[in-house]
């Protein structure tokens, strides 16, 4: 993938960059979504089993929020502090 001034291998070093990153934050969204069904569901088949119709899928939907929120906030952090970094290096 040698160019003649090697622009092709920086597009390439990049685009793998980027796709890592990418891949990295699909994974987040994955996480949060699962959490936030997990919680929802599990309310659900709680308020199904003791027969208290909303009110267990009601905190199933807020403790997902919560969680929710949290790796958020976890994540932004995290991507602040490299890109603090990085523009130390600079």
């Amino acid at each position: 993938m040698l160019g003649n001034d090697g622009k092709k291998d920086k597009f390439t070093d990049q685009f793998g960059r980027s796709n890592r990153e990418l891949s990295d934050y699909f994974g987040i969204g994955v996480q949060i979504a699962a959490s936030f069904v997990f919680f929802v569901f599990l309310g659900y088949w709680a308020d199904t089993k003791f027969g208290t119709s909303p009110l267990l899928l009601l905190a199933g939907v807020l403790v997902g929020m919560v969680g929710m929120g949290l790796v958020l906030m976890k994540t932004v952090r995290k991507a602040n502090r490299e890109h603090d970094g990085r523009s130390r290096d600079n």
